[in-house]
């Protein structure tokens, strides 16, 4: 206003106008690909105030800062569509650092996926708030934290149960949750019947959020936890029904998966929009309960294995299951982390039951180690389950995103999967440049815009004048993931700067130490 007013004054008086204030940072000589899918276009970008002001010739604009980036490309920064970090939020006090996002890119995330999330929305939020953070932090509000808080494990809720677990899904989304997610192949979601979701979902629908689910079964009955998400979005009445980590799991299934997600799309029908997310890699990661089927649970828990005849039924039920999705046994499953035996760290589940006495590691004496190892709660697994075939199908199909299905990674803690470190650079080196199967514009759009338009997140996603000044600066012909099974700590190549908010949070391979992140609420939406 002051600015304004001594312009205008110096005008009338005929004295030289004020200089303008000089812009936070400008980036010169870029390639700006804007996150629509459009093409890209060479422009600077004038940043002030964490947010894109001007797009356009600004060569000779003062600045506190300059980036040269000739030779690069200029993308909105990337929004991982999936991660789990609730629980280092709960555990963190005045920051929050997450180098293997920020130099990969991702410059927010969106966690509370499969069910699980913090139970306070909007405590989370005030905690967010009020600490430093290195990236944007938007959230789904999990149908497991909140069944876990009302009924535990038991199979048939109340309806005063049912209605106390609708008011805290709506209590959560009114905080700012993007929507509802289900991980319905874990505890305690596993128990709930399909009447149980579609109530919870209703509420959705009624606040026109989005119901993202970890479906049942992800191998040889997913057509039926398929046929379930798609019933439960249409009794429910919700728009928009995201499928997490899209899959065909097991090598009975493998070539199946992209006609599984068309037949979903064509069973929702026109009124329900379906998405999905995926990450580049044929290993999946979980914990070691994803090896075990949902009939099997109500039988564990009683004595030692191969003495009670539950036990021996639960054994039964797990490897009925192993084989109906092609395996033999375990051998393609490792321990990424147990925080009681670190020396499990890294070895297949066959090896460590041969190496604590299990005889020859028979399939039956592997499933009966896995069973007994549920209680401790502390084992994660990295499982070789997908074919890349399936990976090159879905990673072209529309409305598929991109989430790491990644937390927080600390050098030297566990063995964890690299797609927490690599997931968008493989995007660009192995899909893009190497195999070709999407444009440059194309992955852009699906790492950003798109991402952003699925779950209403308010100016991001895009090179627009007005919106957050979140921005990745890399090189196509040179980005490149590095992360290993073997080393899954190995940063990326290729990318130059990565900026959140307007502010420099990375450069090169190196963090700078700004955090500059904010938590992300999600976008105002009209009635239903």
């Amino acid at each position: 206003m002051l600015a304004s007013f001594l312009c205008a004054l110096c005008a009338i008086c005929g004295l030289s106008a004020l200089p303008p204030d000089p812009y936070d940072l400008v980036i010169t000589n870029g390639i700006i690909i804007d996150g629509t899918g459009a093409p890209g276009y060479r422009a600077d970008l004038g940043l002030r105030g964490g947010r894109i002001e001007k797009i356009g010739p600004l060569a000779g604009a003062a600045a506190r800062a300059r980036i040269d980036a000739q030779g690069q490309v200029v993308s909105p920064g990337f929004i991982d569509a999936h991660v789990h970090i609730e629980s280092q939020i709960k555990v963190s006090q005045a920051r929050l650092v997450a180098d293997n996002f920020l130099l990969q890119g991702v410059t927010t995330v969106i966690t509370g996926n499969c069910g699980t999330s913090a139970l306070d929305i909007a405590a989370q939020f005030r905690k967010l708030a009020g600490m430093k953070l290195a990236i944007n932090v938007a959230t789904l509000v999990g149908h497991n934290t909140i069944r876990q808080q009302v009924c535990g494990s038991r199979p048939n809720p109340t309806p005063q149960q049912i209605a106390r677990m609708q008011a805290l899904v709506r209590a959560g989304i009114e905080a700012g949750a993007l929507g509802f997610s289900t991980g319905l192949c874990y505890k305690p979601g596993l128990f709930a019947h399909e009447d149980e979701v579609v109530a919870l979902v209703q509420v959705v629908a009624q606040e026109n959020a989005i119901y993202a689910t970890h479906v049942r079964n992800e191998a040889a009955e997913e057509q039926a936890a398929l046929d379930e998400a798609v019933r439960t979005a249409q009794r429910a009445g919700v728009a928009r029904l995201h499928i997490s980590h899209f899959k065909a799991a097991g090598k009975s299934q493998w070539g199946t998966a992209r006609s599984r997600l068309d037949a979903v799309r064509q069973a929702a029908g026109p009124q329900i929009r379906v998405t999905s997310d995926l990450y580049p890699y044929t290993a999946l990661s979980s914990t070691l309960e994803y090896l075990v089927p949902p009939e099997a649970f109500p039988l564990i828990g009683g004595p030692a294995p191969g003495v009670s005849k539950t036990m021996a039924r639960a054994i039964d039920l797990t490897l009925d299951e192993l084989h109906r999705d092609g395996w033999q046994d375990y051998s393609n499953v490792r321990v990424a982390f147990s925080l009681k035996h670190k020396e499990w760290v890294g070895r297949t589940i066959p090896d460590i039951v041969r190496s604590e006495g299990g005889g020859t590691a028979s399939a039956r004496e592997q499933v009966a180690w896995i069973l007994s190892r549920l209680r401790g709660g502390d084992v994660q697994i990295i499982a070789l389950e997908m074919a890349e075939q399936d990976v090159q199908k879905l990673v072209v199909a529309p409305d598929m995103v991109f989430g790491s299905d990644s937390s927080i990674h600390y050098r030297g803690v566990g063995q964890p999967h690299p797609r927490g470190e690599g997931t968008f650079p493989r995007i660009f080196a192995e899909y893009v440049r190497n195999q070709k199967l999407l444009t440059l514009e194309d992955a852009i759009h699906r790492a950003t815009g798109l991402v952003a338009e699925i779950f209403s997140l308010p100016q991001r996603g895009l090179i627009r004048a007005g919106y957050n000044a979140d921005l990745v600066i890399f090189d196509p012909a040179h980005i490149q993931d590095e992360a290993t099974f073997a080393d899954p700590w190995s940063p990326p190549k290729g990318i130059a700067y990565v900026i959140v908010n307007g502010v420099v949070a990375a450069k090169g391979v190196r963090p700078t130490g700004a955090l500059a992140g904010q938590p992300v609420v999600r976008a105002a939406q009209p009635s239903s």
